[in-house]
């Protein structure tokens, strides 16, 4: 089976620390914005939620320059999620085939992998937000993935932490199941969405042994 993985809020524990980053990055450009309407939006692509508090372009783009800069003063504080290292290695040795499909930065990932303590040999492919016209919750990333790992949607699941992650693959094609450690939504509203099962986090997964009894 191929997993197509979200990193922030699902493997690594960032969503709050990107919140913040938000935050911090709108009242550069004069606007203050409630940190709880920022969370709810994390997990989309920049090009997505952006335009919902900065309608002059050169605005946002200071707001996402300025979140970059931001979350390097922060990303030190995003440590593994509980399981997730164990996920990603026991889905390996099962011979799942492991791809990031993330709207997170090119730039981002990297960092990412080494919070988690595993090395880019783990995965069998990284599609981002780079590599895509439009960002979750739009199916571009997912799609891209089933295409670079020449699998069909139906052979492939997402590993998500938000509605964003689960829309994006219902549109797709592709199962989805969704962790909590997001933090913005709940199990009611994640099942919603389109998620199969919804866990406390990977370490639960892990537990249950994933994706026996899906």
């Amino acid at each position: 089976m191929v997993i197509l993985l979200d990193i922030d809020g699902t493997l690594v524990d960032t969503n709050y620390l990107h919140v913040d980053a938000w935050a911090r990055a709108f009242h550069t450009i004069g606007l203050v914005i409630p940190r709880a309407a920022i969370h709810r939006q994390i997990g989309k692509g920049s090009d997505q939620f952006l335009p919902l508090f900065v309608k002059e372009k050169g605005a946002a783009e200071r707001a996402d320059a300025g979140h970059l800069e931001e979350y390097e003063k922060l990303q030190e504080f995003g440590f593994a999620l509980p399981g997730a290292r164990e996920l990603l290695e026991m889905l390996r040795e099962a011979g799942h085939q492991l791809w990031m499909a993330t709207s997170a930065q090119p730039q981002e990932i990297a960092q990412r992998l080494d919070k988690l303590g595993v090395s880019g040999e783990i995965l069998a492919g990284i599609v981002s937000s780079g590599d895509v016209e439009r960002s979750k919750p739009h199916p571009d990333i997912f799609a891209a993935a089933c295409r670079r790992a020449g699998c069909r949607p139906e052979q492939a699941i997402v590993i998500g932490d938000t509605i964003w992650d689960m829309q994006a693959a219902r549109s797709a094609g592709v199962r989805a199941v969704a962790v909590l450690t997001g933090g913005a939504f709940s199990r009611a509203e994640l099942r919603e969405a389109g998620a199969l099962s919804v866990f406390e986090d990977c370490a639960e997964m892990v537990a249950k042994r994933f994706p026996l009894g899906l």
